[in-house]
């Protein structure tokens, strides 16, 4: 799993028991038990407090299932004490603030993230969401854009780097970003209705009606009954 593979530098300096034994505690789980899968890592942070990655996928397990924030923080302190330049402990100390209702601090614990994994993009996608919801539309153009060079298929972050250009008073760089990507994918809705907001918002309601008859399902041909058979 993901979250596996991109802990290669915790991982590392971890003893090879407490490595074996995390590692089976996190099969629970990849088979669904991940209650079972928290009270075995737990187990792993109890009987090697001073290793990072139980600590972090403690954190993460406590975030996922919704239970004390207190403890998460408890773990990410410690994790972060310990490998104070790991992206995963910031991301997650990211996430235990939005938890707690604070978008800005939250904000910040992701910038960390991605200051030491530039490429973080679950971290950078939060961020740049993040940033948005609190009005700053310049941060989160430059973590969408970033996000659309490295993902163009990513549909939903280019739309929000459009709307991020928009907020900004640029609508002509928004409609560029628009046009672009409805030249891709010229059936998508999304980007369609997005593209006819944005020439309503402009004063071009026509073009905007045009594009919105494109989501028009043609109605099926009728079908004619068959001619009864002449009597001559």
């Amino acid at each position: 799993m993901l979250w596996l593979l991109v802990a290669g530098a915790l991982v590392a300096a971890m003893d090879p028991p407490a490595l074996g034994d995390l590692t089976a505690a996190l099969a629970r789980e990849a088979e669904g038990d991940s209650a079972g899968a928290l009270e075995a890592v737990e187990a792993v942070v109890r009987a090697w407090p001073a290793q990072a990655l139980p600590r972090v996928e403690a954190a993460r397990l406590l975030l996922k299932l919704g239970q004390d924030l207190d403890r998460a923080e408890t773990h990410l302190d410690v994790a972060s004490a310990v490998a104070p330049e790991n992206p995963r402990v910031h991301y997650l100390r990211g996430l235990l603030w939005e938890e707690r209702g604070q978008p800005l601090r939250a904000a910040r614990s992701y910038e960390l993230a991605v200051m030491y994994r530039t490429s973080y993009e679950d971290a950078r996608f939060r961020l740049a969401g993040l940033w948005a919801s609190l009005g700053d539309w310049l941060k989160a153009e430059l973590h969408y854009r970033y996000l659309s060079r490295q993902r163009p298929e990513w549909v939903q972050v280019r739309l929000q780097l459009a709307r991020a250009l928009e907020e900004q008073g640029r609508g002509e760089d928004a409609e560029r970003e628009l046009t672009a990507l409805q030249r891709e994918q010229p059936g998508n809705a999304l980007v369609i209705r997005q593209l006819a907001g944005l020439y309503e918002r402009t004063g071009r309601p026509q073009l905007a009606r045009k594009l919105l008859a494109s989501l028009e399902t043609p109605a099926p041909p009728k079908k004619m009954r068959p001619l009864r058979p002449s009597r001559r």
